[in-house]
């Protein structure tokens, strides 16, 4: 009988996010770390979230991955890219890389104890939803967004300085859609849908650009604003009772922010386009 080798186990992988509202879990990194029977560390699973449960970030740490994933999410609910372009929470994303994540830059351990390394990590960031909404209404609502790309950029390159070899990037939804932009004024939804299309196009070729330089990494860019559009404009067809309601049955938790049955779709969608090593 012949004897086959066993199959080396697959190593851990540590996936680190960023972002706003719509990727929060409020992990506190003074409190519990990840650890294989604990993947979310703190809170627990479905906790801290803008939703009424687990969002996307939960569902591809927890089911949607095919190897133990230990997420560190430093995502602040109503972040900006960088709060000296476009002001709100503290919690910016750069406190986010500069603050939270680099105390565990350079492959170094982490709290849990366990180790990180470029082949073995995964870096999503969701991010640019606040900067929109907090400028559209600028006398140049289109103005702010390369400079605030710009600095983006700057601080994935920190993020690759430290290590970082795999990014998966979303770019906006579309927001004008939301129960509380629909509310609202039409010529508000109009000039904010399209700061958010002109974000997105910029997003776009500045992956491009990245990729094109940075030959060492691998950068997917999910098309968020498609999906979200997609679930929308065909509620039904995702098991939701229509594209406005919030509560049961409805893809919104509440005035801006989808509920966990949106987030476990998007998690699914991310996974099956990407077939991300995780």
């Amino acid at each position: 009988m012949a004897i086959l080798p066993l199959e080396p186990p697959k190593p851990n992988i540590s996936f680190f996010t960023f972002g706003d509202s719509y990727t929060t879990t409020s992990f506190d990194t003074s409190d519990v770390q990840p650890s294989p029977s604990n993947p979310m560390g703190n809170p627990q699973l479905g906790q801290g979230t803008a939703a009424d449960g687990i969002n996307w970030v939960g569902y591809l740490t927890t089911k949607y991955n095919n190897t133990l994933v230990l997420n560190y999410n430093f995502a602040v609910y109503g972040a900006t890219v960088n709060n000296t372009i476009v002001a709100n929470v503290p919690g910016d994303m750069v406190y986010q890389v500069s603050r939270e994540f680099a105390p565990h830059c350079g492959c170094e351990s982490l709290a849990s104890g366990q180790e990180w390394t470029s082949n073995t990590s995964l870096f999503a960031i969701w991010i640019g939803i606040n900067d929109i909404q907090f400028s559209y209404l600028d006398s140049d609502p289109y103005g702010k967004t390369p400079i605030v790309l710009e600095s983006y950029f700057r601080l994935l390159h920190e993020m690759y300085r430290c290590g970082a070899r795999r990014f998966l990037l979303l770019n906006v939804p579309p927001t004008s859609r939301t129960p509380q932009m629909l509310s609202g004024d039409p010529w508000h939804r109009y000039v904010q849908q399209k700061v958010v299309h002109e974000f997105n196009r910029q997003l776009q070729v500045a992956v491009f650009k990245w990729s094109r330089e940075y030959h060492d990494t691998s950068m997917a860019l999910y098309d968020a604003w498609s999906f979200m559009t997609d679930v929308l404009d065909h509620p039904r067809e995702y098991g939701f009772a229509d594209n406005r309601c919030i509560g049961e049955g409805c893809v919104w938790w509440d005035g801006y922010h989808p509920r966990s049955a949106f987030h476990q779709l998007l998690a699914a969608d991310i996974q099956r386009n990407f077939k991300l090593e995780i």
